[in-house]
This record gives C-alpha cells, sequence and structure tokens, in this order.
C-alpha cells in the first residue's frame, strides 16, 4: 500500500481496500447465511420431533382414557353379576331356610287341625248316640 507524503492513501489504495472489506463481508454474509440455514433446518426437524412426540403422548392419553374407560365399565358389570348372585343365594337360602320350617309348621297345624276334627267329630257322635 503506497502512500503519499502525508500519509493518506490513494484512491487506488482506497479502491483496493474497499474492494477486500467487501469480499471478506460477502464470505461473512455466505457463512452466517449457510449457517441461518442450518439453523433452519435444524429447528424444522425438532418442530417435526416435537410434533411426533405431541402426537405420540396424545394418542398414549387417549388409549389410557379407553383402558380407563374400559375397566370402569367392566367393574360396573362386574358388581352388578356380584349383586345379582348375592340376591340369587340370599333368594336360595331364604327359601331353604324357609322350606325347611314351613312344613313342619304345616305339619303342626294339620295335626291340630285333625286332632281339633276328631274330638269335634267324637262330641257329635256322642251327641248323635245320647239321643
Amino acid at each position: 500500500v503506497s502512500t503519499q507524503s502525508t500519509g493518506e492513501l490513494t484512491v487506488k489504495d482506497k479502491y483496493n481496500k474497499t474492494l477486500q472489506e467487501v469480499d471478506s463481508l460477502k464470505l461473512e454474509l455466505e457463512t452466517r447465511t449457510e449457517l441461518a440455514r442450518r439453523n433452519n433446518a435444524k429447528a424444522n426437524d425438532l418442530k417435526l420431533k416435537v410434533s411426533e412426540w405431541e402426537d405420540a403422548v396424545k394418542n398414549e392419553q387417549e388409549e389410557k382414557l379407553d383402558i380407563s374407560a374400559d375397566m370402569v365399565r367392566q367393574y360396573k358389570t362386574m358388581q352388578s353379576t356380584m349383586h345379582s348372585e348375592y340376591t340369587y343365594w340370599r333368594q336360595t337360602f331364604l327359601t331353604c331356610r324357609f322350606s325347611w320350617t314351613r312344613p313342619s309348621r304345616n305339619s303342626t297345624r294339620r295335626r291340630k287341625r285333625r286332632q281339633i276334627f276328631r274330638r269335634s267329630t267324637m262330641m257329635q257322635l256322642r251327641r248323635w248316640k245320647g239321643k
């Protein structure tokens, strides 16, 4: 770089220096453009992965809700079945219990009725014979 006696740069030197700065800025611009392109590509990839993970989480939640709803349905069915079985066995037990006591009550009643009928019949026969 040549300088004049006063220490200033010539126009040609200033022009060359400006060209070098422009080339340097172009190179820096290309580098930053490439870096921005890569960062945008990474950002898009990350957005895609986040979207995939959100879909996976949503599907997992829906599956858990379905399983939970199915378990509630099965529980209610089981509860209903158990109640029906309880009612059946309770009725069966009570029926059996009362069926064992009823014949004895009925037979006791029958015996008493027979005795009363026999006594009344005997009394009527005695009265009839006595006339």
